[in-house]
């Protein structure tokens, strides 16, 4: 390989050994030094063991007191397989002459270290080699400069991580950056680069670093991607696959699976349009599902023209271009990107290389060196200047620990080699990405033409997200796909709205601007605004003034199509014959009809009620049997002695057998056995029957009983007892109704008045029994409770049949490309079980009218009048039969 053409990556890390120095004692604080630079060299041929270390060797102190030692390791062998050249002699001039060139303060020594002399042939023996340099100057090391391959680079860097010591390391190309995560860090790497005059951008070399960059620096955290390739790019790069999926648990890189298509370049513009299109077609049936595109081809704009018209730009799709040519030249963002619409997800890798730069490995060495002279010695200036103004004792104090000097001289070199680009590290790639969602939203005013000429990106905006360099790697200030991350970015998005309780409910101050809001629909539209990172604004639609329409016969409702969305309750019916868009749905309505609650049944019968007619009846034959059957067993006893002289009358028999029933007892008993058995039989019956009486009673006196109502919706044709029929209008049951093959449904709508508004809905009459109106469970429970609250009693019912599901959604416009993402968040809400909380909390309550509300009055209730009007009714009753009878008597004796 020529020398011009050698690859060489240069990185740098506070915490593995490639780059070592080391301090030794330097003149008297505040002296101006220069460079005390000196040259060691070893080679581990002869003195593999010795120790570097010696007792001169402090630790880290200051630059004040002591000058940094560098140490310089290089693999020759690697070396010489690369360019047959002795490297080492060009490294210790090019430093030398930095050093005297550019060290105006501090003190900097060299030491030297190679193994050409041994002739390694494992990766593990040379490792070990390693090991015999490195650990004797884990202690008093600030920084080591390595050459070496890729693996020995990385298990170096494995082996010493532990250690606090800055490194600088030259490696190959395509080999995996040390991890950024790490504290201290900074990265520096050139790429592969061919002969000179020779644009590299055109052969796609720098690819494969930069892929593997992206992904180490988390960048391009893709698990997918489908790549899209020029021919000629595969076949003269076939590492760049390879960078893609490449994969290491240990280095904390993940792979990327991927579908890889070529385009041949050969081909004419028809057919190579048709090949674009085969492939996209692959991918386009695939509505909102997540798909991430790398595009390295020429033919870019071809490929979004086709991709455009498959609708393939949408809010879940990520596309990745890089652009070859010339982008001061030859690309125009704005015109390539003048077809897509709002939500697409579009980034551009845009080449800014210098082509006039030196690409050589000298030139490299020495920039790099420049770099780490010009640290030192602007921080040991920085040291003079803080000790100057301090005392001995503050400066101890204050004065920078070993980690904050090497995390010093990591921000100066950072910055030094971003600003001094003349040699292979000056190729820079520019990476920049579309905003696009809301942005028509963002910029427009209420309008409602327009413009057919007009780009549709006009209001696009393209940030920088960063970029990449040889030296810097990937430098990002931004996500590579802002809205994948942060979504809408907070922007404000206009958001129409009507007063709709309990869906929607607003309140305004005296100008008519909305200052307060809640209910179900307007605590989705907060989180869905938290979880798609936007605010908005609150539009009242019945007090927009808008400007006349040239078709006349639009409706209200499609001006949303110039917001975001309509926070309304809607009912999803015929979407695709609407002039807007449906979410999923909110919440599933039910229909059911409002009655005049059933008058509770008089209780002035309430001590019958325990037993049935034919359990009364039983109740009093069973007296009149029992009563003569004692009586005979007491007059047949064969002995005088065990008659009974109360029992030997009829009369008396059967009074016996009631007061018994009504647990007074008696003054006699019988004495024969028969007799006592009829009179134990006849108590065990008495226990029963007055236990099932009194216990049903207490249930009786505790719950009301009510007249029949109507709980279904046959059952109104059944009984024909109201006068009207009524029916909100343009609901869904109106629509159903009238093509439906249900004959309760079609009669219903035959006599049903169609009303619009509280007043026609006429509650007086449904309250006096005259009129039935069918609605939404929801809106009959608003309607229940705001009487209850009104009139303090529960006077109208809702029937126990429900009915005809109806579909609640919110309304998007019909061209919005953000419905599918709605409808995924709407769906989350569900599953947190959100929704099903916010309807819990902002339906109208009916415990005061409904079976908690019995419950409580169960729980309160008291015997009352009411209760006990039966007993009174028995007691006048007997009254009034005794004076009837002693009437009578008198009326005889008169006669």
């Amino acid at each position: 390989m020529p020398y011009d053409s050698l690859c060489f990556c240069y990185v740098i890390h506070n915490t593995a050994v490639y780059m070592y120095a080391k301090f030794k004692p330097t003149p008297p604080r505040f002296f101006d030094y220069r460079s005390n630079s000196s040259i060691e060299k070893n080679d581990l041929s002869n003195q593999s063991h010795r120790n570097l270390s010696s007792g001169q060797y402090s630790d880290f102190t200051s630059f004040l007191n002591a000058n940094a030692t560098l140490a310089v390791i290089v693999d020759q062998t690697y070396m010489q397989h690369q360019t047959n050249e002795f490297i080492l002699n060009h490294f210790q001039k090019i430093l030398n002459n930095a050093v005297h060139e550019n060290l105006k303060y501090g003190g900097i020594n060299f030491k030297y270290f190679t193994w050409t002399g041994i002739r390694l042939k494992k990766g593990k023996e040379k490792f070990e080699a390693l090991k015999y340099i490195s650990l004797p100057l884990i202690t008093d090391t600030l920084a080591a400069l390595t050459v070496m391959d890729c693996d020995n680079t990385w298990n170096f860097f494995e082996d010493m991580k532990t250690s606090n010591i800055l490194v600088i390391a030259l490696t190959n190309a395509e080999c995996p950056r040390l991890p950024i995560n790490q504290a201290l860090m900074l990265l520096f790497v050139c790429l592969f680069m061919v002969k000179l005059r020779i644009p590299y951008v055109n052969h796609g070399q720098e690819f494969p670093q930069m892929i593997l960059d992206a992904k180490m620096q988390r960048i391009l955290n893709w698990q997918t991607a489908i790549v899209i390739m020029d021919q000629v790019l595969i076949n003269e790069n076939n590492h760049l696959t390879s960078s893609i999926m490449h994969e290491s648990i240990k280095r904390n890189i993940e792979p990327i699976s991927i579908v890889l298509y070529s385009i041949d370049d050969q081909l004419k513009r028809q057919k190579k349009r048709s090949a674009i299109r085969d492939i996209l077609q692959l991918f386009s049936g695939r509505s909102q599902s997540k798909q991430q595109f790398m595009i390295f081809s020429k033919f870019y704009e071809d490929i979004i023209e086709i991709a455009e018209n498959m609708q393939m730009f949408h809010v879940s799709n990520q596309w990745l271009f890089f652009i070859f040519e010339d982008t001061e030249k030859d690309f125009d963002v704005l015109s390539v990107t003048q077809n897509l619409e709002e939500g697409a997800n579009i980034a551009f890798a845009l080449n800014e290389t210098r082509h006039e730069c030196q690409i050589s490995l000298n030139c490299t060495m020495s920039e790099l060196s420049k770099a780490l002279v010009n640290s030192i010695s602007q921080l040991t200036l920085e040291e003079q200047s803080l000790y100057g103004a301090v005392s001995d004792e503050e400066w101890e104090y204050i004065r920078y620990t070993k980690e904050e000097q090497q995390n010093e001289i990591l921000n100066y070199m950072r910055k030094y080699m971003k600003d001094h680009t003349s040699c292979s590290s000056c190729a820079r790639w520019r990476i920049i990405t579309a905003l696009t969602w809301g942005k028509n939203q963002e910029h427009q005013k209420i309008i409602h033409r327009r413009e057919i000429s007009e780009n549709r990106n006009k209001n696009f905006e393209f940030i920088d997200v960063g970029y990449w360099s040889p030296t810097l790697g990937v430098i990002a200030y931004e996500s590579l796909f802002p809205h994948i991350v942060h979504h809408f970015r907070n922007i404000t998005l206009d958001i129409l709205t009507i007063h709709n309780p309990p869906w929607q409910i607003i309140k305004k101050d005296t100008k008519g601007t909305i200052i307060e809001y809640s209910g179900i629909v307007m605590e989705i539209v907060k989180e869905l605004s938290r979880m798609l990172n936007f605010t908005y604004k609150l539009h009242d639609a019945n007090t927009l003034e808008f400007e006349a329409y040239e078709n006349q016969n639009e409706t209200v409702i499609t001006k949303i199509n110039l917001y975001f969305m309509a926070a309304v309750a809607a009912t999803i019916n015929d979407p695709d014959k609407k002039a807007f868009n449906f979410t999923t749905p909110i919440s599933i309505q039910r229909y059911s009809f409002l009655t005049r609650k059933p008058e509770e049944v008089s209780r002035i019968y309430l001590f019958t009620a325990p037993f049935t007619l034919e359990t009364w009846v039983s109740l009093i034959a069973v007296i009149f049997i029992t009563a003569p059957i004692l009586y005979l067993v007491n007059c047949l006893v064969p002995t005088l002695h065990l008659k009974v002289q109360g029992f030997c009358t009829l009369r008396n028999c059967f009074w016996y057998i009631y007061g018994g029933l009504l647990q007074q007892g008696g003054m006699y008993l019988p004495k024969a056995d028969s007799g006592r058995l009829i009179i134990g039989v006849w108590w065990i019956v008495v226990i029963v029957l007055v236990t099932t009486y009194c216990g049903n009673l207490v249930a009786f006196l505790t719950f009301p009983r009510f007249q029949p109502g109507f709980d279904y919706l046959h059952q109104l044709f059944v009984d024909q007892s109201f006068k009207e029929l009524g029916l909100r209008n343009n609901t869904f049951f109106e629509s159903y109704a009238a093509i439906s093959s249900r004959l309760d449904f079609q009669k219903y709508l035959n006599h049903a008045i169609i009303y619009n508004n509280s007043v026609q809905e006429n509650l007086e009459a449904v309250k006096s029994g005259d009129r039935i109106n069918v609605d939404w469970r929801i809106n009959l429970q608003l309607i229940i409770q705001n009487h209850f609250e009104k009139e303090k009693e529960c006077t109208l019912s809702m029937s126990k049949e429900s009915f005809l599901d109806e579909q609640i959604g919110l309304i998007i416009p019909v061209d919005s490309p953000y419905l599918d993402l709605i409808n995924t968040q709407i769906y989350r809400l569900y599953q947190m079980g959100f929704i099903e909380r916010w309807h819990q909390t902002n339906l109208p309550s009916m415990n005061k009218c409904n079976g908690k509300g019995l419950l409580r009055y169960i729980t309160n209730h008291k015997v009352n009048l009411d209760d006990m009007q039966g007993c009174f009714l028995v007691l006048l009753t007997v009254k009034n039969g005794k004076n009837a009878k002693r009437s009578n008597i008198f009326l005889v004796y008169m006669r």
